[in-house]
Parts: C-alpha cells; sequence; structure tokens
C-alpha cells in the first residue's frame, strides 16, 4: 500500500536520499496542517491523512497561527523560501497550502472601532434589515478587502512556484469545513475560542452564530474557485465543506466531528481527506516521474 510520509527541514537539507522512490511535496500552512491542540493527537492534522495513490514525502512548514499573507515573505518563513528556491532542490511534485483561516479570524476580531471596510462584522447601529437573515451582520465590503489581501499572497505565491525546479507543479489548498462557533477550547483552556468572543462583542444572535462561519466558508470558496483560479494557473482547490459532522451549537468540548471551536478530530480529517481530497491528489502526482 502507497504511503505518504512527513518530513522536515532539517531532513531535507541532511539526507540527500530523503524522497528515495517517492514523489517529493511541499506544504505551508496553519493548524490544519499542523495541530489544534497543545496535545498533537487530539487533533492531527488534515495533512497526516492525504494519500496519494503511490508512494509520497511531504516536506511540511505548517505551524498553528500562521497567515496566509505572510507565507510568501523570505524573512518570516526563510526556510520555506530555501526550499523553493535553492538550485538543488527537488523538483516539486505539488505545493500543498493551509491557509487563510487565521487571516479570516484575525479580521472577525476587529472591534466596532475600526471601519467597516477593514473588519468582518457590523456593529448593531449597522445591521442591515432582518429580511437580509445572517447576512445582515456580515460586512460585504470588509470581506472584499480581506480576499484582495489574499489574492497578492497567493499571486506572490505564484510567483515564487516559478523560480522552483518544477514551476508546472500544481498549487493545491482546501476550503475548511463548516464550524460552529462555541467557546470550545483547546489545551484545556489556554487556547481559543477564536470566533465566538468576537461574535458576542458584536452582540450578535448566537442562533446567527453558525449560519455566518457557513456565509464566509462559502464565500471563501468562491473566493478561491472563481478569483483565484482565474489569476493563477494549475491552481487546485479541495471542496471539503460539509462532509464533517458539525458541533452542537453551546457545546464547550469534544462534539461531533470536532475536537474544539475550529479543529476536526483525528476521524473528522481522515473524514475529509477520503472523501473530498486523496482522489484528485492522486490524478494530480500520477504522472509525476521519479
Amino acid at each position: 500500500m502507497a504511503q505518504t510520509r512527513l518530513y522536515s527541514h532539517q531532513q531535507l537539507m541532511n539526507d540527500p536520499t530523503l524522497f528515495m522512490g517517492q514523489v517529493p511535496l511541499i506544504a505551508h500552512g496553519d493548524s490544519w496542517f499542523s495541530f489544534g491542540d497543545f496535545f498533537p493527537t487530539k487533533t492531527r492534522s488534515l495533512l497526516d491523512f492525504f494519500q496519494f495513490g503511490r508512494d509520497a514525502g511531504i516536506v511540511n512548514y505548517a505551524m498553528p497561527g500562521q497567515k496566509l499573507k505572510d507565507y510568501p515573505d523570505p524573512q518570516r518563513y526563510a526556510k520555506f523560501h530555501l526550499a523553493m528556491t535553492l538550485r538543488g532542490m527537488p523538483r516539486w511534485g505539488a505545493l500543498l497550502l493551509s491557509g487563510g483561516g487565521n487571516d479570516m479570524i484575525a479580521w472577525l476580531r476587529r472591534g466596532p472601532g475600526t471601519d467597516l471596510s477593514q473588519r468582518l462584522l457590523r456593529s448593531q447601529a449597522e445591521w442591515l434589515p432582518e429580511h437580509f437573515g445572517p447576512l445582515r451582520y456580515v460586512s460585504e465590503h470588509g470581506w472584499s478587502h480581506l480576499c484582495a489581501e489574499l489574492l497578492q499572497a497567493y499571486t506572490e505565491l505564484d510567483a515564487l512556484r516559478d523560480q522552483c525546479a518544477n514551476p508546472q507543479a500544481p498549487m493545491v489548498t482546501h476550503v475548511y469545513d463548516y464550524m460552529v462557533p462555541r467557546f470550545a477550547y483547546a489545551a484545556g483552556g489556554l487556547a481559543g475560542p477564536w470566533c465566538a468572543p468576537s461574535l458576542q462583542t458584536f452582540q450578535i444572535p448566537a442562533e446567527a452564530w453558525a449560519p455566518i462561519m457557513r456565509i464566509l466558508v462559502d464565500w471563501n470558496h468562491s473566493f478561491l474557485t472563481h478569483t483565484v483560479q482565474n489569476c493563477i494557473g494549475n491552481f487546485v482547490v479541495l471542496d471539503t465543506r460539509g462532509v464533517s459532522q458539525p458541533a452542537e451549537a453551546g457545546s464547550t468540548g469534544r462534539s461531533g466531528d470536532w475536537q474544539n471551536e475550529i479543529h476536526l478530530t483525528p476521524e473528522g480529517y481522515d473524514k475529509l481527506a477520503r472523501r473530498s481530497c486523496n482522489d484528485t491528489l492522486a490524478s494530480l502526482v500520477a504522472g509525476y516521474e521519479i
């Protein structure tokens, strides 16, 4: 059976035979590609369950809290840039990305004192009429500005891909799934929650919290499959929406397929990988010549 192994930057630099018989892949991202709890086995990551239909090795630069807008920064992520551009690095079979979630959370956390075009939530005085439903609480202008920031990052990553040994390597990302904002912490209360406090600060009714996140996840999918794909060639989007069992609203611990507010259980990530990712991933590297 084909196996997927994860490697560190140090292993990449120290072992010239690292990818013997494997498709070499490189990944950058956030907690969905690393871990979503201080006890990593509680969540693991989506990357842990990727299968490519053949032996593959992934050098992973993902860590929790990282923002997509920063990935192209050669000073912040010097090792990633080195792996992409240094002569003698592998001819990467794909660039795997998990990003945008922390950027969105940062914009959710921007308070009412921030200009409406620079935040995602509306204050009570700015709410639209009731017939708009959960959209009445969301700043579409703010979302557009966030997307412009993210598009700039993807464009810069595309330029970085042009500098690697395989400029035709597909750039692959996922969409996330429909998280339910709730006060479900990680690491025994030392991390999170990430979304619920902001919705509470803006005095948005609790029954609108999950629909708002559904809107944002769907908008993210539309942004990736329309705006980004129209600007960047060989950009692949794994539609991971609607696969996991949602958490129960108001719950404060593990619920459904969710370990905490924004991270899935290992079973949840496995479900997403099997149903929404692995067939596409296998097709992308099927023709890669080792």
